[in-house]
């Protein structure tokens, strides 16, 4: 192994004081004035289990002193890291226990994050911030309280607003962890409240392809004396083959051996991801910080295409024989440009926020920015709505994208032959005349489950639909020419009102007549709570589960009484899909309010 004298390379930011818990945290590095011999312990404090305080490893011993194992095995590593990964994953609580616990710990996350301890070649990072302290976690409780499920939870788990999360998870994963005698406060004194995993890009490991690199696990620390002990049980009673640690400034990073441990805290010091500008591109777009963070670097879509090059998934023989097809499949793969996520509480919701890039390969956009405006224009007391804006030309770039991608042209033209004869239209005019800049999908707002599955005729069906940028007559004229092409039964004659620059279609004149006209759904509450932002919006969903009891008719057919009492406190539910051109980025943004 490599030695690192103290004057090597900048230590990580140190961990500032967690409330309530002793917040020193050794200083690792050597004095500067001293050199460190060979073999010793690199810069940092490098920690692994070795065979006793009189080996070679211990103080007596030639490596003395220092904490750190043996030298890491020379084969069989793509296993061991993966039972690292899952041994202390489980055994500390890194996975989530249930949903409500998990949605418990929520809140605004603030100071440092595991990212922090990874350098900028990581491909992969997950984020779990647990921190129970702070207005996020209170109005998470406040929030989750209103689901009677949620009583259960927080019985069973011994759960109030003075409960540490952290204990919470431990009890519950211990139970199945084989580290039976290991108890909470064996780690209470060492271990914070933030998480991570990655992987990390090693090409000088010969086992790094299988994975795409070096998978680490990355814990908050507090003492890093004590979480080295703490480790040290950790493996004996979790059976791990390999497993070898590095702790400083705060963190400390597990894998499956000393000497890559090490190496991620010294790239992370030299280059550290938070400083990455791809990063801070991703994580930006993605929103405030949450509970819990994603991020996938451009370089892992270049992993993912030799994997799936690998597997066979891009012989021609995958794509009708196309070799072309074949490579504009991998070229888009190999040309991801990054992503981020994370989850968060916000505003009385459950926020789910994903930053991607808006185009893969060369093919156009098939949508456009309208999809917000036109569901704000629906009426207010709209049940639900499914939205979409068309760019120009979405039809050839529909088709385009179909024969890009392996779609043999002759079935191509053969499917557009098909829907000609069976449809009565003639493409693609008559469908970008049909659809114009835009359409809505609506469930209106007097919708009653029951009345649905018993309805007569077709007017008793609240359903309808409002096209942009078209000409009132001209769609009736294609609705009509779709209904006798179809062989519909004489009662199904959708209703079509012009309004200014629309239409609405629906089962009855008027409700036709309130969808062409321009409504106010987005000055409703809950529309807006949900769909905060309407500018640039390509496609979105949105539900009032306020609107009438359909949501309570609902959930007691599907789950009876017990369903129906945990669905009452929902509020609404948006989805959305904005794209800023002129960044690339397409922001996704999933909002769950309660009442």
């Amino acid at each position: 192994m490599s030695t690192h004298p103290s004057d090597a390379r900048p230590p990580l930011p140190p961990l500032p004081p967690r409330g309530g818990r002793s917040a020193a945290v050794p200083t690792t590095a050597a004095p500067a004035s001293s050199s460190t011999p060979s073999g010793s312990a690199p810069y940092g404090t490098a920690y692994g289990p070795g065979p006793g305080p009189d080996g070679p490893n211990g103080p007596g011993g030639p490596n003395g002193p220092g904490d750190w194992g043996p030298a890491p095995a020379s084969s069989g590593r793509g296993g061991a890291r993966r039972g690292v990964v899952l041994g202390v994953v489980g055994v500390i609580g890194v996975a989530a226990v249930g949903g409500g616990a998990f949605a418990y710990a929520a809140y605004f996350a603030t100071g440092p994050q595991a990212a922090e301890a990874l350098p900028a070649s990581t491909l992969l990072y997950v984020g779990v911030d647990l921190d129970p302290s702070g207005r996020q976690k209170l109005e998470a409780l406040e929030m989750l309280e209103k689901f009677p499920a949620f009583d259960d939870v927080s019985d069973e788990l011994d759960l109030d607003s003075e409960s540490d999360l952290r204990r919470t998870f431990f009890d519950e994963v211990i139970a199945t962890s084989g580290c039976d005698d290991l108890a909470f406060d064996d780690i209470d004194s060492w271990l914070g409240d933030r998480f991570g995993a990655a992987v990390v890009a090693n090409d000088d490991d010969p086992n790094a392809p299988e994975a795409g690199g070096d998978a680490v696990v990355i814990l908050q620390v507090t003492d890093a004396d004590a979480a080295s002990a703490g480790m040290e049980e950790i493996k004996d009673c979790s059976g791990a083959a390999q497993m070898g640690w590095a702790a400083e400034g705060g963190w400390m990073v597990v894998t499956d051996d000393v000497e890559s441990a090490t190496a991620v805290l010294d790239a992370a010091a030299e280059n550290p991801l938070t400083d990455d500008e791809t990063y801070q591109r991703w994580t930006g777009a993605s929103g405030d910080a949450g509970i819990l963070s994603m991020y996938a670097a451009p370089a892992a879509g270049g992993v993912l295409a030799d994997q799936l090059d690998a597997d066979g998934a891009f012989d021609p023989a995958e794509f009708g024989g196309s070799d072309e097809a074949a490579e504009a499949v991998r070229t888009a793969v190999e040309d991801f440009e990054g992503a981020a996520l994370t989850l968060r509480f916000a505003d009385a919701g459950l926020e789910l926020e994903m930053a991607t890039q808006a185009q893969f390969g060369d093919t156009d956009l098939l949508t456009r920015g309208t999809a917000g405006d036109l569901a704000a224009s629906l009426p207010d007391d709209t049940t639900g709505v499914v939205a979409l804006g068309l760019a120009d030309g979405w039809y050839d770039t529909l088709l385009d994208t179909a024969s890009t991608f392996g779609v043999p042209d002759d079935e191509i033209d053969d499917a557009v032959a098909q829907v000609e004869d069976e449809t009565g239209l003639s493409l693609p005019e008559d469908a970008e005349a049909l659809l114009g800049d835009g359409a809505a999908f609506v469930a209106g707002g007097d919708l009653d489950v029951d009345a649905i599955a018993d309805a007569e005729s077709f007017e008793d069906l609240p359903f309808g639909v409002k096209l942009l940028g078209v000409e009132g007559d001209e769609v009736q004229d294609l609705v009509d020419s779709l209904l006798d092409a179809s062989g519909a039964p004489s009662d199904v004659d959708p209703e079509v009102a012009d309004g200014d620059g629309t239409a609405g279609v629906a089962t009855t004149p008027e409700h036709a007549e309130s969808l062409a006209e321009d409504g106010d759904l987005g000055g409703s509450d809950v529309f807006a709570d949900v769909v905060p932002e309407t500018d640039d919006v390509h496609s979105l969903l949105f539900v009032d589960f306020n609107a009438g009891d359909w949501l309570e008719s609902l959930a007691r057919d599907l789950g009876g009484d017990e369903l129906a009492e945990n669905a009452e406190p929902l509020a609404g539910l948006g989805l959305s899909t904005r794209i800023d051109e002129g960044d690339g980025v397409a922001r996704t943004l999933l909002r769950i309010t309660t009442d």
